[in-house]
């Protein structure tokens, strides 16, 4: 590719194409996030700069999108999506009046793949301190925050919504308040509602927002300077539209030691989420995927140490090689599972080979007999 001063040396038709090459190049090799306040986008840099350097960290609206900027965007090789994401392009598939989506959604599906499972996130409904509303089961009818068409945190909302009541939501449009300030407009959006939930006086309109749901990995920083006007409602564990829910989402808890407007630790609904990738026909996208997961293997110890809280509870790891089962529909990438599940912690592979090569073990007619050895 040709350098920005060799461009600059040319005619002024070759520079607009130097242009447009470089931008090119600053979109490959990239990985699409969040919001640049949400734990994605932080996982993001995580990776960027413990794993693998030349990765570009795109933030967007979230996992929708970053599954649209997978399958359109030239150079997208990886994003980071909740695990519910899956089941919105089966929907597109079967049900989309128009047949070009329904055969995109259909050719997506079959080449989406996952590379590892992340962490859990915990799913937050947000109401002002003083309302009647205490669980989960509480939130029907009422006028729901959940940002923008796209984001992950709007598909998530919808999907247990209706699961919870067999209907869709009320759903509030994102705003933007006056003076709200933000990385992002997805922060704008979140902070303005959260707002607006605990000034039902403010303005000339009446309160806009009954719940705000917020989706991310503990602790979120949004939530850490949260004060008294707030409290998150509790799901009802022993409910029977709850347990309705598990097949695709789990239960956890909002620890108190993270976010101060809590009383006490909360039970709350949580989502898988997945790192991604897809199945590429281009030798040098694969080979950079394969890279990012040899990287990943050898780097995994900085992850845990320097990295966001959440790499340290990973189900995957070199010492615990073993990739788990994934929600149905998912599957992993052919191209990265082999090089996840031989990845050993460091220092065992070169000190096991050197022994093996030096001294090989005597197999023992006991052995042979139970199949340890030939």
């Amino acid at each position: 590719m040709m350098s920005a001063v060799a461009c600059m040396r040319k005619s002024l038709g070759l520079l607009a194409l130097c242009y447009i090459s470089n931008a090119a190049a600053l979109a490959s090799n990239a990985i699409v996030t969040g919001n640049q306040s949400d734990t994605y986008y932080r996982i993001g840099d995580d990776l960027k700069q413990y794993v693998m350097p030349e990765l570009r960290n795109l933030s967007s609206k979230g996992a929708v999108d970053n599954i649209k900027a997978l399958s359109k965007t030239t150079g997208v090789s990886f994003a980071i999506v909740q695990s519910d994401v899956y089941q919105t392009y089966v929907n597109l598939e079967q049900n989309d009046p128009d047949p070009a989506v329904r055969q995109w959604a259909s050719d997506l599906l079959h080449s989406l793949r996952v590379i590892a499972p992340l962490y859990n996130e915990e799913i937050y409904f947000i109401v002002h301190k003083d309302s009647p509303m205490q669980e989960l089961q509480d939130i029907q009818d009422k006028r729901l925050a959940i940002g923008p068409d796209g984001s992950g945190t709007n598909l998530t909302a919808k999907n247990i919504y209706y699961k919870l009541f067999g209907k869709a939501p009320v759903v509030v449009k994102p705003f933007i308040e006056n003076g709200v300030l933000g990385s992002d407009e997805g922060t704008k959006y979140n902070r303005s509602a959260l707002w607006h939930l605990a000034h039902p006086d403010a303005g000339s309109e009446e309160r806009k927002v009954d719940v705000v749901v917020l989706i991310g990995g503990q602790p979120l920083p949004l939530l850490q300077r949260l004060g008294k006007d707030y409290k998150l409602l509790a799901t009802n564990i022993k409910n029977d539209a709850t347990e309705a829910l598990l097949k695709d989402y789990s239960i956890g808890f909002a620890d108190q030691k993270n976010y101060p407007f809590l009383v006490k630790h909360m039970p709350v609904m949580m989502v898988q989420s997945y790192l991604v990738t897809a199945q590429f026909r281009d030798k040098q996208r694969n080979d950079f995927v394969k890279k990012l997961a040899s990287s990943l293997c050898q780097n995994f110890d900085k992850l845990q140490e320097h990295g966001h809280e959440k790499w340290k509870s990973l189900v995957w790891s070199p010492a615990n090689p073993r990739l788990p089962s994934l929600l149905s529909g998912w599957s992993y990438s052919s191209v990265t599972k082999p090089i996840l599940e031989s990845c050993l912690p460091k220092g065992t592979a070169s000190s096991s080979i050197t022994a093996t090569n030096a001294s090989p073990l005597p197999c023992t007619m006991e052995d042979r007999a139970i199949g340890l050895c030939q």
